[in-house]
């Protein structure tokens, strides 16, 4: 290598330095990839060479899309309101609740700057709007929740992964040992443990796949929903920024010299201008600031009027954002019930099967995720965390609903059954209701030991 070779490289790797230590702000994907890009930099003694382990880094960040989409944003809060009413329980192998838990108090105060609503619904928000979750804790080594015990979300976007050559030659010890590095402000950052780190993902992790084949600096990409719903967000975003222009200072129609019979239109000459102009806008008796009532000036000159406004219907506007909204509302399966008239009966049962569904999913792999990286913690005591909704009124209410209908169906059943018995041993009297039950396998139905 020669010489001026060495001095770019080492001029590329501190500029990439540079920059991949900025904060990344929100940023849309313009380029139609409906990925993150990675932004690739050096780490090492030798890095101002370009010697050292490579890291990369997300640029964009999908939270500009919640940050933005007053719709998506509607969806993903349903989802961070219900997840954060979760009333969480440390459990023994029996499913007794353990009193005054440790790690019960700390989820309730998981760090100095958060409280247990605040963190759980920043926790929702990063996992469906950038598809993951990154969670660091002090105390996932040793286990020790006596010792001032901390919990952190981590942004997505501020965190640079070691690219990932080969997982299969990789042990658990080297697992556990990967550096992370998270950027900090005035291009700094602090290298954290992957065994330090609790995390989880939306749907699944991209582990190297790319169209041109294996990719090593992508191994930890999520796949998130939005990239699945781009173009309907842009929709939204677009038809938005449109009505916004529609409803500006923007022009809306244009005085022109008549058009003559024959030939073309000659353009006015600088007097006529001006006299238009002053007609129009000045403070004469035509003036439009002369402070009379109405919209209509009185000119001298023949002039055209030429209408420039938008027919709204046309461009059928409306329709596409609501079409796009439907997209939005089907990715993240929140019922209709939640925008439109509904029942009181059909709201209930729908905020019931999206808590029991959608929501739960996520606190279920949160307390798992913790469950795993403070093994020491849970496997000493045997216990394990447990997440429930059954406090929710629309939980509630449902619950008992469907036991109730399923009382009158048991019962509906036994009673029908108890008819058929009765006229069979007209047939066979020597038929036992035992036998009867064993035969038809009512057993389990009703209850009843055969």
């Amino acid at each position: 290598m020669g010489i001026l070779t060495k001095i770019d490289n080492a001029f590329s790797a501190a500029k990439t330095a540079y920059k991949s230590g900025s904060s990344v702000a929100y940023e849309r994907l313009e380029d139609g990839t409906h990925a993150y890009t990675f932004l690739d930099n050096v780490h090492g003694p030798l890095s101002l060479l370009g010697i050292g382990d490579t890291y990369a880094r997300p640029k964009e960040n999908l939270k500009y899309y919640y940050a933005n989409t007053l719709f998506l944003q509607d969806c993903i809060n349903l989802y961070a309101d219900f997840a954060s009413q979760v009333q969480i329980m440390e459990v023994d192998e029996k499913g007794n609740e353990i009193e005054d838990s440790d790690f019960i108090k700390l989820l309730n105060n998981p760090n100095p700057f958060q409280s247990r609503t605040e963190f759980i619904k920043e926790m929702t928000i990063n996992c469906l709007a950038s598809g993951v979750v990154y969670q660091h804790g002090n105390f996932f080594k040793n286990g020790n929740l006596r010792v001032n015990p901390l919990l952190y979300n981590l942004e997505f976007t501020n965190l640079s992964f070691p690219a990932i050559k080969n997982k299969y030659s990789l042990s658990r010890k080297d697992i556990k040992e990967l550096k992370i590095k998270e950027y900090l402000a005035d291009n700094k950052h602090r290298n954290i443990e992957f065994g330090d780190l609790a995390f989880f993902y939306d749907t699944i992790p991209n582990a190297g796949w790319g169209e041109k084949g294996y990719s090593e600096s992508t191994f930890f990409k999520p796949m998130a929903r939005i990239f699945s719903i781009i173009k309907s967000v842009n929709t939204v975003l677009n038809a938005q920024s449109s009505m916004e222009h529609m409803t500006g200072n923007n022009v809306n129609k244009v005085l022109s010299k008549k058009q003559p019979l024959a030939g073309a239109v000659a353009p006015l000459s600088g007097d006529q201008k001006n006299d238009t102009e002053y007609k129009l806008n000045g403070h004469g008796r035509y003036g439009m600031k002369s402070g009379k009532v109405g919209d209509i000036v009185v000119t001298t000159e023949p002039l055209d009027l030429h209408d420039l406004t938008r027919d709204n219907k046309k461009m059928q506007m409306i329709e596409m954002k609501e079409s796009a909204k439907e997209d939005i509302r089907n990715c993240y399966l929140i019922p209709k019930d939640f925008f439109g008239d509904s029942t009181y009966e059909n709201k209930q049962f729908s905020e019931a099967r999206l808590i029991l569904g959608g929501v739960k999913s996520i606190t279920d792999n949160w307390l798992n995720s913790l469950e795993n990286k403070a093994e020491s913690y849970f496997l000493s005591r045997r216990t394990k965390l447990v997440g429930r909704y059954d406090h929710i009124p629309s939980v509630a209410e449902t619950k008992k609903k469907l036991e109730n209908e399923g009382f009158l169906m048991r019962a509906g059943a036994l009673e029908k059954a108890i008819t058929v018995f009765n006229q069979m041993i007209l047939i066979k009297p020597q038929l036992t209701w035992e036998e009867f039950i064993r035969v038809n396998q009512f057993n389990d139905h009703l209850m009843i030991k055969a």
